[in-house]
């Protein structure tokens, strides 16, 4: 765990207001060292640029966001991410000059890295309409995946699975916060989600696509991208198989699923998830309706 300045105190306040004795030294996930203020939620703490005018007030609706999407994530999956970018037993999201993307996060354990125009582009978002930025959101996703010898698929297949969790996860967690959505890159977010869910139509209405030419290239029937799809298809399943509830039963039957050595027997492991999820045999659908490969690797034409 980096070794943090140790600055929070115990104070009810969100961000406390001491000027540069509470700056709290961070190092990147580059290297690099950043001295940053911090705003606390219950769950996540933003470190965010101390030259920033930036109100208490938009702050502490985004730490509340976060902290209920993190909160979201817990419940949803039964688990919490062990600590590794943390403070006070807080997940750590900071604003730094420089990451692996927009934003940028570690799998299965804390900690999250926002670029500087992305983190101002959701705070202009919250401050003037009350819209949210999904990229935290998202990142978060990648905080609370612990799944991947079981269901993500293996090489040389390239893997949708992974990075299709937070996909899906971000709109499930947003919702559950109860914020709006900003525009994705000009989309309304409604229509965003709309689009994404709506890529399992197309898949099932063109019978000459196949799960080779798609998920296992990580590509898409429509637009987007393979994670996309596989969200389409997670967020199609929760909504015919009892939603919340569903979601909840999927990641505890994940949870013991065993380890896939192939991208079919990470399939095989993700039908019998979802059926026991679903209470409802699945096979028909993934194998006979969608020609996924069955468990002895042979695939259904479609028709």
């Amino acid at each position: 765990m980096p070794n943090f300045r140790r600055l929070l105190r115990t104070r009810q306040d969100t961000h406390p207001t001491d000027g540069a004795a509470w700056l709290i030294e961070y190092r990147t996930f580059d290297g690099a060292t950043e001295k940053l203020s911090p705003w606390r939620g219950d769950h996540v703490v933003i470190l965010g640029r101390p030259d920033a005018e930036r109100s208490d007030e938009v702050m502490t609706r985004i730490t509340q966001a976060l902290d209920a999407a993190f909160s979201y994530y817990a419940t949803a999956t039964g688990r919490t991410p062990p600590a590794d970018r943390s403070i006070d037993g807080r997940t750590v999201v900071a604003e730094v000059h420089a990451t692996c993307g927009a934003g940028c996060s570690l799998i299965g354990v804390t900690g999250i890295e926002i670029m500087r125009r992305y983190f101002q582009l959701l705070y202009d978002g919250v401050q003037r309409d009350n819209e949210f930025d999904h990229v935290l959101f998202y990142e978060l996703g990648r905080n609370f995946w612990f799944w991947s010898d079981a269901l993500a698929f293996q090489p040389p297949d390239e893997d949708p699975v992974v990075t299709g969790f937070a996909v899906w996860m971000r709109f499930r967690s947003m919702a559950a916060a109860g914020v709006n959505g900003a525009p994705f890159v000009g989309t309304p977010f409604a229509e965003f989600e709309a689009q994404v869910a709506g890529l399992i139509d197309q898949y099932e209405g063109n019978p000459d696509t196949t799960f080779a030419a798609t998920l296992a290239m990580n590509r898409s029937p429509g637009a987007f991208g393979g994670t996309d799809f596989w969200a389409s298809i997670m967020m199609r399943l929760t909504a015919t198989y009892g939603d919340e509830a569903f979601v909840r039963r999927f990641w505890e039957h994940a949870s013991r699923a065993p380890r896939a050595h192939n991208t079919t027997e990470a399939v095989t492991n993700w039908v019998n998830v979802a059926s026991r999820a679903a209470d409802a045999d699945l096979g028909p659908l993934f194998y006979d309706r969608w020609g996924f490969p069955r468990p002895d690797g042979t695939a259904t034409r479609r028709q």
